[in-house]
């Protein structure tokens, strides 16, 4: 019989050996961003980026028809209602359509490519989003009043004066709730292009994460 050399006085040194063999290899490293790797690397960022550079028609061609069908619905039954109130669902539906519109179709925007898919830095975002996205709010909050009277025609003589005004502010607050509504239900290239965004912030900060975020 052969005995089994010990090491240090601690387990024989046959044992230390399959101990050793039997241990799980160790986890590769984490994937660390150069600071001029543009490209997606990883495959979670590829598939993101690839839904990020399409067009979302489903998104903006919903919005579209929200503005349509609500411009005829204000025009037809509720244009003849006898009630004020029901009147003024067709401004409402209007301006929060519209501003949908005016913000989803800029968000459905592609907003990757496989070759440029360049992130944030982690000292911040200095191309900031908020200017234009606050610019499209004003616009859909201007516009939405308009575009309810220019389709409504001719204003029923017994519409009274604080109606008309009425419907003037109620369109301009929808405007502006629909245009931020695209922040919320986000467009497929927007949602994609900010989880992207995310993977890499997190990435070269070496630490987890927690976001949230609903795709239309």
């Amino acid at each position: 019989m052969v005995a089994s050399a010990t090491v240090d006085g601690a387990l024989p040194a046959d044992s230390r050996l399959d101990r050793v063999d039997s241990a799980s290899p160790p986890d590769p490293p984490a994937y660390v961003y150069a600071a001029t790797d543009y490209r997606p690397r990883q495959a979670r960022e590829i598939q993101l980026c690839e839904t990020a550079s399409r067009f979302d028609w489903l998104y903006t061609g919903t919005m579209a028809a929200g503005t349509i069908g609500s411009t005829f619905l204000s025009i037809g039954p509720l244009k003849q209602a006898q009630t004020p109130g029901v009147r003024l669902i067709g401004p409402g539906l209007i301006g929060l359509f519209w501003g949908g519109f005016l913000s989803g179709a800029w968000l459905s925007l592609p907003k990757c490519d496989p070759m440029w898919a360049e992130g944030a830095p982690p000292e911040g975002n200095v191309r900031a989003a908020w200017p234009i996205a606050a610019a499209i709010s004003l616009l859909a909050t201007v516009t939405a009043p308009a575009i309810d009277y220019v389709f409504l025609g001719a204003v029923p003589v017994g519409w009274s004066d604080t109606e008309r005004s009425t419907r003037v502010f109620f369109a301009m607050g929808t405007g502006l709730v629909g245009s931020l509504l695209p922040y919320v239900i986000s467009p497929r290239p927007w949602s994609a292009r900010k989880e992207i965004d995310r993977i890499r912030i997190g990435e070269v900060a070496g630490g987890p994460f927690v976001s949230y975020g609903f795709t239309f």
